[in-house]
């Protein structure tokens, strides 16, 4: 079986996906930033050349049967709209997603990402970045509105969760959805 679980940044799919592969071990997760980002320090600086990060994702997917993906791939290639059997969308509100991402970014970066002014500046263009999400006119960068016809159009099963759930009930339904 192969999983898609997507949201905005905060949402928490990569949360969910982590713990759904701990309690289904046969199941490989690969998270899309993993593949989108150059390893820098600190991270999530520099973006992948498209053509590498397709070609090393595709490798890493067809690799295993049971695949859960998390984070936004939708856009990546058309055809990725056929790779999966079930394709999961969370929302939860902006201030709540706000708060997560301020909480992360913090715990990642510590109280530097306040005070050191170059990360401050990409912080704040993250948080700019992030609130675009929840926009209707958004058509440049992920947003609900995207992920939510991109459901609309692909052929095999979806589930649409939202509110501020804990990660066990998020996991309770995943499951349930499944059998």
């Amino acid at each position: 079986m192969r999983i898609m679980i997507m949201g905005a940044s905060g949402a928490g799919a990569t949360t969910l996906g982590d713990c759904f592969v701990k309690n289904n071990d046969c199941f490989l997760h690969l998270d899309s930033d993993e593949y989108f980002w150059e390893k820098t320090d600190p991270p999530f600086q520099e973006a992948k050349n498209y053509e590498e990060r397709n070609s090393l994702f595709e490798s890493d997917f067809y690799s295993q049967e049971n695949v859960v993906v998390t984070g936004s791939i939708f856009r990546w290639k058309t055809d990725y709209k056929d790779l999966f059997d079930l394709v999961v969308l969370l929302y939860i509100p902006q201030e709540i997603r706000f708060q997560r991402l301020a909480e992360r970014e913090i715990s990642r970066y510590g109280n530097k990402i306040l005070f050191d002014e170059k990360l401050n500046a990409k912080y704040k263009e993250f948080l700019a970045w992030a609130a675009e999400y929840d926009l209707e006119e958004n058509t440049t960068s992920r947003s609900f509105k995207q992920q939510k016809q991109w459901m609309e159009e692909v052929k095999f099963a979806t589930l649409f969760l939202e509110g501020d759930l804990t990660v066990k009930e998020r996991l309770t339904v995943l499951q349930t959805y499944i059998r």
